[in-house]
């Protein structure tokens, strides 16, 4: 391969995996903001205070974990094209 497609291959790697990172983290909070406004609205409601209070909770442990997965995914899915790249390297040297 080109030195120069294979630079220009683990540059787009690096700018595809830091526009996921930021990306996610972006939409996390945009998400947590809004779902908190209707969360504080059912909370000061006495009849529905405390199961309001148990499903905000719940709802923030999936949030998280949701979003912490893309980014996992997302570190993977990047190791696994270094990897790649590198080794597409290696064989383009013999």
């Amino acid at each position: 391969m080109n030195p120069r497609t294979l630079a220009q291959l683990r540059g787009a790697r690096q700018l595809f995996e830091e526009a996921v990172e930021h990306g996610s983290r972006a939409v996390e909070r945009v998400h947590r903001a809004t779902a908190d406004r209707t969360f504080v609205v059912l909370e000061a409601i006495p009849p529905v205070e405390d199961a309001a209070r148990v499903v905000h909770r719940v709802h923030d442990v999936v949030l998280g974990g949701v979003y912490g997965s893309v980014r996992g995914v997302n570190r993977v899915v990047g190791s696994v094209l270094t990897v790649v790249l590198a080794e597409v390297a290696k064989k383009d040297e013999r």
